[in-house]
């Protein structure tokens, strides 16, 4: 009986929380729990239903976000904020609008925003070379370089919308109407200006690889992995254990379908230039030294 009691009490509260963010325009969080098809403005359309402490509400695709999401089947799962537009207690349900809370996000965002601060951001979209992002409301794009110090050649292999990343804001440019001005001067401003941009990056929050470089020398050899093969461009090669990026060509000689990624190869490293940022070496594979070798005798054997 008590649990039964908790959980009335519970959706009490809730259906509470509801009614006033009805009436106040106040951002709740929910959960997305499923996908159903519910009737919107006479016509069925895809939603997430949201679970916000027991109640259950609709958000549909077209009040999700500006962006055109393909489909919602990434989203179950993840939390979601909104407004409430209609509450109907006889139906025991709520009809949510995330495009009205991303708007006042944003107003909260522009007041208090300063370059060096971190925060969560939602992933909307990706594309081999861009992460498109939501920050607190505010819509930026965020490059390959800026993901991270370990090279990914098609971020849509590693990033997955409706996913949360944490990012650092590197640059602020404030929307012109949130910017107090003495000057009565008309200011031409593009549609960026006016409306604001930021920058941001996940790779700051990482800790540098090449911090560790004076733990490896020149003329040496390390243990690596290949974390890419790549026809044109060669070897992507991780330095064990600090994960310093280096690229290499194929070795000469050497068959190179027996280069895998995730295989271990010993890399000579031959220069470190700090400056550029960059260590150039070869790899050299042992075993097919050793197989060729033995082949070479073989047939010298055979004559």
């Amino acid at each position: 009986m008590q649990d039964t009691h908790d959980y009335e009490m519970q959706k009490a509260t809730a259906w509470a929380d509801i009614r006033n963010a009805a009436r106040t325009g106040e951002v709740l969080y929910a959960q997305a729990i499923g996908l159903e098809y519910i009737p919107v403005a006479g016509k069925k359309e895809e939603c997430l239903k949201l679970n916000y402490n027991g109640i259950y509400g609709f958000l549909p695709i077209t009040f999700i976000d500006n962006y055109e999401f393909k489909g919602l089947q990434n989203f179950i799962g993840k939390v979601f904020d909104f407004c409430v537009t209609t509450v109907d207690l006889d139906g025991q349900i709520f009809a949510a609008n995330r495009i009205k809370a991303l708007e006042q996000l944003a107003k909260r965002f522009w007041r208090r925003a300063k370059s060096g601060e971190k925060y969560t951001a939602f992933v909307r979209g990706v594309d081999r070379f861009h992460v498109y992002l939501l920050v607190d409301g505010v819509p930026t794009r965020m490059h390959r370089d800026e993901y991270s110090y370990t090279f990914y050649e098609d971020l849509r292999e590693e990033v997955f919308i409706g996913e949360s990343l944490e990012v650092e804001l590197l640059e602020v440019n404030k929307p012109l109407s949130s910017v107090e001005s003495d000057s009565e001067e008309e200011i031409e401003t593009d549609d960026k200006t006016r409306e604001g941009s930021i920058s941001v990056s996940r790779k700051v929050l990482e800790t540098d690889p090449m911090a560790y470089i004076h733990e490896y020398q020149e003329k040496a050899t390390y243990l690596g992995t290949i974390t890419k093969v790549h026809l044109d461009h060669g070897l992507f090669i991780r330095l064990e254990p600090r994960g310093i990026q280096v690229r290499t060509g194929f070795p000469p000689g050497t068959d190179q379908s027996l280069l895998q990624e995730g295989q271990t190869v010993n890399f000579k490293i031959q220069e470190i230039n700090m400056q550029q940022r960059r260590v150039k070496g070869i790899v050299i594979t042992p075993k097919q030294a050793f197989q060729k070798n033995r082949q070479t005798r073989s047939m010298n054997h055979v004559r």
